[in-house]
């Protein structure tokens, strides 16, 4: 089985970086407020009920738990059978209809499953055509319509489907303008059906509407405000439409409006190295969960000093 990391990408980029020295204005305090172990986790979302799913690339399974990390369920195992995953990296859920949808990275499909992990459909083969994939990594779905979008890294483009996998749309191509990428990671949709890649060689976040119209985009390499240097994860806050964004080559996470306002930042304590925090995912209560590669685990990060 191969082992299909964000180091994948960060071969793909250019070293011999140099930051910015913008200095830092705006930094809230983290509090790590509970901790558990997972296997290489990948992807991470959390359900209506405050559920957590996370993608444990390493076992090639995915996990259930309720917010204090107590296992609820696991299913999946390596292989290329329904069910099976070589290397997963990225999952969302359907919150109305509690499907769940993960990229199976390794095996270059989707697959879809009800909340409880009996399998339902799967799409995808390796290549450059309408549907295919070379390594998908992030994946997303807009409830209203139902359409899944996936980061194809290799492809260097986001496609979009139906929820049965019926390929509708794709967008993008190899290089720094607007719209195209240089390996896209993570993709998250805000309630207004707009959505948000993770331009990880280029450390910037990009803005589209659903059909791939580009909006706006904001980033660029360095270590202050509104910078990344590879940024990874990413998700929207249901409640506010704010944009969280794993800035993991710096160690961190930032916060921004829906139109690319830095907000706050939070740093990330790594015993092992910066390339370390794949995804997140934020509560309704603003309660950050984290995937620590480095460190083989989950952090849950309270926003605010002392809670």
């Amino acid at each position: 089985m191969i082992n299909l990391t964000f180091a994948i990408i960060v071969a793909a980029v250019i070293g011999g970086m140099i930051f910015s020295t913008n200095s830092i204005s705006s930094v809230t305090a983290q509090k790590v407020i509970k901790k558990w172990s997972v296997n290489d986790p990948g992807g991470i979302v959390i359900d209506p009920k405050g559920n957590v799913y996370v993608v444990e690339t390493g076992k090639d399974r995915i996990l259930e738990f309720t917010a204090n990390g107590t296992l609820i369920r696991a299913w999946g195992s390596g292989g290329y059978g329904n069910g099976q995953f070589n290397s997963p990296m990225g999952i969302t859920l359907d919150y109305a209809r509690g499907y769940v949808y993960v990229t199976d990275t390794g095996n270059n499909r989707i697959q879809k499953f009800t909340s409880n992990g009996t399998f339902i459909a799967k799409w995808g083969s390796p290549g450059p055509g309408p549907g295919q994939f070379q390594t998908p990594i992030g994946v997303d779905e807009d409830d209203p319509k139902q359409n899944v979008y996936v980061t194809d890294i290799g492809n260097n483009r986001v496609q979009r489907f139906t929820s049965n996998g019926l390929f509708v749309t794709q967008w993008g191509s190899l290089g720094s303008r607007e719209g195209q990428f240089a390996n896209p990671g993570r993709i998250a949709v805000d309630n207004s059906g707009d959505l948000f890649v993770a331009d990880f060689g280029n450390n910037r976040i990009q803005k589209f509407d659903g059909n791939g119209k580009f909006i706006m985009q904001w980033g660029s390499l360095g270590h202050g405000n509104g910078q990344f240097y590879n940024p990874t994860g990413m998700t929207v806050q249901e409640s506010q439409g704010n944009v969280y964004v794993a800035d993991t080559g710096n160690s961190r996470i930032q916060e921004f409006t829906n139109d690319g306002k830095f907000i706050n930042k939070w740093p990330i304590n790594t015993a092992t190295g910066a390339i370390d925090n794949i995804d997140l995912d934020v509560n309704s209560k603003g309660t950050i969960y984290v995937t620590d590669r480095a460190g083989n685990s989950i952090q849950v990060i309270s926003p605010v000093p002392g809670t």
